[in-house]
């Protein structure tokens, strides 16, 4: 499952761009994707199966492709994934096929010259996903890559049994009525509050705070992806939201961040907060702990609901032509239904196409899942990472300006004036 990125330090993009365009020339003989491709063989990467998927995903493809082969490789770890590829591109040693959990990593890949559009190549399977992973896809007109099966949102969970002790007969449909039911759940004198608001540094902050700015129609950039559109007037009421729950005492002022995570969930599974928005991955945890717990779609906003969501994607890079051709009979077969669902159900995630729901071995794995429903239908309204290098720059910007104002050192409009002004500095450094 496609989970939130843990922070993130500074990446030097433009130096990665750099190394990237001084690359060999694109279709080497030498690459790795090209080695024995005459018979259809070609080499992917990837930073997330293990071995054992990688050979049943390889299995799978041959026997669906007769004459094609498909070669998995587990290359690195997701943060480590993109200078391992930067340096394959440099020295034409790049595979076929790149499957990045990162999908801000191909606007970087694409300025190599060695990644093959997608444009007219996949249009049905394209088509076919959530609108939200679909609009991800493109960066300046182009689609770099395909969507994966095993997405990662984020809904509400609540505690049921703090919800009846306080009167509440369920959660709450609007932000509004999140703010009016964390007042009734809250006692500050026993730890006790109604809701978590994130704090800290992290990029985890960005992403849960985005669903907020879409509730209430705003846009992290603007339509072109040129400039940061998340300092306006839905911005400034989405961040006024989470100060108000920290003014009012109904979130503590302190962090719950364990272990590198700052999700929060160690104060809900031991009862300190009574609503917290997470993801599936957070579910072993609450009930490990015994939380007699619900999960509800986000609260909407002037606009709606939404969410945040995380994706992996394939994409197709420039080897040989019979490599190629494999290749993107590869990511057509990753896109199918029947494969989409096992790499959601393998995952522990989502799908990326609503079709995936039909399939018998995704119906088998929800029906053992309760909560699995709220999940997937949250992404039809959802939302994921602007895809642009500039991403990283851009939420730890906005993740630094949010705790600012978190913390009482800026207004709302403060905050995300500061974190636009430096947004847009770094989408004109890096696009």
């Amino acid at each position: 499952m496609l989970m939130i990125r843990k922070k993130a330090g500074a990446v030097a993009f433009g130096l990665v761009l750099a190394v990237a365009a001084c690359g060999g020339p694109s279709g080497s003989s030498g690459a790795a994707g090209g080695s024995g491709a005459a018979g259809g063989t070609f080499t992917y990467w990837t930073s997330g199966w293990p071995p054992d998927q990688i050979a049943e995903v390889d299995a799978a493809f041959a026997k669906a492709n007769p004459g094609m082969r498909s070669k998995g490789e587990y290359i690195a770890s997701s943060d480590q994934y993109l200078p391992k590829v930067i340096a394959a591109l440099k020295n034409g040693t790049q595979p076929t096929v790149l499957l990045t959990q990162n999908p801000s990593d191909l606007p970087v890949v694409q300025q190599s010259g060695k990644l093959i559009p997608l444009d007219g190549k996949l249009t049905a399977e394209t088509g076919a996903l959530y609108p939200g992973i679909r609009e991800s896809l493109f960066y300046k007109g182009h689609q770099l890559g395909i969507a994966l099966g095993g997405v990662g949102d984020i809904v509400l969970f609540y505690n049921k049994k703090a919800f009846a002790d306080a009167g509440i007969d369920g959660p709450p449909k609007t932000w509004t009525e999140l703010a009016s039911d964390a007042k009734k759940l809250s006692d500050p004198a026993k730890n006790k509050y109604g809701f978590y608001v994130p704090l800290g540094e992290a990029e985890w902050i960005s992403f849960a705070w985005a669903p907020m700015l879409y509730a209430e129609g705003g846009s992290f950039l603007n339509p072109a992806g040129t400039a940061t559109a998340f300092n306006s007037p839905q911005g400034v009421k989405a961040l006024t939201t989470w100060v108000d729950l920290l003014r009012s005492r109904s979130a503590p002022s302190t962090a719950y961040a364990q272990a590198g995570s700052f999700d929060g969930a160690p104060a809900f599974a031991g009862g300190t907060v009574a609503m917290i928005v997470n993801g599936q991955w957070a579910i072993t945890t609450f009930e490990k702990a015994g939380v007699d717990f619900g999960v509800a779609p986000m609260p909407a906003g002037a606009a709606g609901t939404s969410t945040s969501m995380g994706i992996g994607v394939a994409a197709l890079l420039k080897t040989d032509p019979a490599a190629e051709k494999a290749g993107l009979a590869f990511l057509r077969f990753l896109a199918t239904p029947a494969q989409g669902a096992y790499l959601a159900v393998k995952s522990g995630g989502l799908p990326s196409d609503p079709a995936q729901l039909e399939q018998s071995l995704l119906k088998e794995h929800i029906a053992k899942n309760p909560t699995y429903r709220v999940f997937a239908e949250a992404e039809k309204t959802g939302k994921v990472r602007p895809i642009t290098p500039a991403y990283t720059a851009i939420s730890q910007s906005l993740w630094t300006q949010i705790n600012a104002a978190l913390q009482g050192r800026k207004t709302p409009a403060e905050a995300l004036a500061q974190a636009a002004k430096e947004g847009d500095a770094a989408l004109k450094k890096l696009g």
